[in-house]
């Protein structure tokens, strides 16, 4: 048996093959959806995760003007004691 031979019965049409892509119109819009899926999915996270980061950045700096007014250093006590 040649090459091209194999290869043809390899890729011959079995009543299980056409079983396959009967319905192959459906399994492609659900293929899509899922992709589209993901996607929006992967968008949202970083979009989440970025908003976290911008936040912590936000409060820390806050906290830190706060600490900075609660505790000023008065350094005319300090070089008096």
């Amino acid at each position: 048996m040649g090459r091209n031979e194999i290869r043809l019965r390899r890729h011959r049409m079995t009543a299980r093959g056409i079983e396959r892509f009967r319905n192959y119109n459906s399994v492609l819009k659900r293929h899509e959806d899922n992709k589209r899926i993901k996607k929006v999915i992967r968008v949202f996270g970083f979009f989440v995760v970025i908003l976290i980061v911008v936040m912590i950045i936000i409060f820390l700096s806050r906290w830190e003007e706060r600490s900075q007014a609660k505790d000023p250093v008065n350094t005319s006590e300090v070089i008096e004691k």
